[in-house]
């Protein structure tokens, strides 16, 4: 079980550390992350409505609300949440600002959101589903909020091509995908993504092996693509390779979109890592097919 914790305590810090790092060009303006929301369809007293919402959190941890309406009640004041569970039923996790509507029943608005309302969204949102429920009165409306996450990673010179999945908690990292970390950045967001899978055939193995070769020096300008669940493919070239880790280097040097591929050294019960650092380069439309592969990630148990 050693082994075990050590991965499960150095995953822990690195989530940690890497969400406190803010690159020093951040402002508070920079965005963090992005939720929308369609929400389309008849309400309650029976008028269609369409539109989307957006929900921005900042890297100064406040964030803004924005909406674009039409088809609701005219002359009405919207209660606006963010919630889990059904729509009949929700849990509440944070209340927005209040959506106002004209004469015609058209909201559009863009309100700034509080760090204390962002907080406990942005720590929901880590782990499970999170939705928008706008009401007034007997007409509701609720719709997803979803932001884009990875979903595919590949090196093709390294024959390396797996699906994207989340980490959920302290679980044992599964075989046969790659993994990501909730707390950091998703492609098109600044900052890092890290990625990470076991060293093992199939997976990041390749990686451990080239890192093992004249330092690590044939890694550097390879491609690495990511694709994401809102079909878009997005390339970066590897400019770093550290062996040997068992902390983060200084992150106060972040200035852009990066991805951070992460295996682990062996052996077994030790908790040094390799860590590749690759910039973002060019980001391009994908096909639904490409960026949705089947995930079908196993149990691997403690060994390797």
């Amino acid at each position: 079980m050693a082994g075990l914790r050590s991965r499960v305590v150095l995953l822990s810090t690195l989530a940690l550390i890497l969400a406190a790092a803010l690159p020093p060009t951040a402002g508070a303006a920079t965005i963090r992350r992005t939720w929308t929301a369609s929400i389309s369809g008849v309400g309650v007293p029976g008028s269609p409505s369409s539109g989307a919402v957006q929900l921005v959190r900042y890297w100064a941890g406040n964030g803004a609300f924005s909406a674009r309406l039409t088809g609701l009640l005219p002359a009405a004041r919207y209660a606006v949440s963010v919630y889990t569970g059904t729509c009949s039923r929700p849990t509440l996790v944070a209340r927005l600002p209040d959506l106002a509507t004209d004469a015609n029943g058209t909201a559009g608005s863009t309100s700034a959101v509080t760090g204390a309302a962002i907080a406990p969204i942005w720590r929901t949102a880590a782990d499970r589903s999170i939705a928008l429920r706008i009401q007034a009165g007997a007409d509701v409306r609720c719709a997803q909020l979803t932001s884009p996450v990875a979903t595919r990673v590949a090196v093709p010179r390294l024959g390396i091509d797996l699906p994207v999945v989340l980490q959920r908690g302290n679980a044992f990292p599964w075989c046969n995908v790659a993994m990501y970390l909730a707390p950091l950045s998703q492609p098109g967001e600044a900052g890092v993504t890290f990625l990470y899978a076991h060293a093992r055939t199939g997976m990041f193995l390749p990686l451990l092996d080239a890192s093992r070769v004249g330092g690590g020096g044939r890694l550097v300008g390879m491609l690495v693509n990511v694709w994401t669940s809102d079909d878009h493919l997005y390339t970066y070239r590897v400019t770093r390779v550290l062996p040997h880790r068992y902390a983060l280097p200084d992150l106060g040097s972040l200035t852009g979109q990066q991805v951070w591929l992460q295996t682990s050294e062996g052996p077994y019960g030790t908790t040094n890592k390799l860590m590749v650092v690759a910039q973002l380069v060019s980001v391009t439309a994908a096909s639904h097919a490409a960026a949705h592969p089947r995930a079908r990630p196993v149990a691997c148990g403690l060994y390797g």
